[in-house]
């Protein structure tokens, strides 16, 4: 995903199904997948900082405006593509310096697990405990988290499995 287009189809697919399909899926309110926080995680490292962060407030808002959440989304993902750095120097080091490539395919399915997993569950976990709007049942917002976080990684994962073959012709 080093190339901007490709990373501009990619995000614009990830977009319409969250927005028309995926946003739709909710189990009792504990699984709620998002798998828009991949359009974060696979940004091209040569954005700008504050470009990134206005990236993810904007897509944020666009999220919530689709579910009517009150903003909740767009501090998350700006929450999450303020320390995507940061995570992707933890798990991948030198990775903005030498432009690399880090999808699942370039990385391996153990590097991005742990890549995606710590930048979904920062993103979910500041999500659910601001849409909690308190902290009185804290096992339930970690469930909640855990359960949505394994869902969103998987989705993430498989859609870009699959599409994989399509996005590089």
């Amino acid at each position: 995903m080093r190339k901007l287009n490709t990373w501009l189809i990619w995000s614009g697919f990830l977009l319409i199904l969250q927005s028309f399909i995926i946003s739709k899926i909710q189990v009792y309110g504990f699984l709620n997948p998002y798998i828009y926080v991949g359009i974060f995680l696979l940004a091209p490292t040569y954005l700008g900082r504050i470009s990134f962060l206005f990236l993810g407030a904007v897509i944020g808002a666009w999220i919530d405006f689709q579910i009517m959440s009150g903003g909740i989304h767009m501090m998350a993902s700006s929450l999450l593509c303020y320390f995507r750095p940061k995570i992707l120097d933890f798990v991948i080091p030198r990775a903005d310096e030498e432009d690399l490539a880090f999808s699942p395919i370039d990385i391996g399915i153990g590097k991005w697990l742990i890549y995606a997993g710590i930048g979904i569950i920062l993103h979910h976990a500041y999500l659910f405990s601001v849409d909690a709007h308190s902290l009185n049942e804290p096992l339930l917002l970690i469930w909640r988290t855990f359960i949505s976080s394994i869902a969103s990684t998987l989705l993430i994962t498989s859609v870009l499995y699959f599409s994989k073959n399509q996005l590089d012709k």
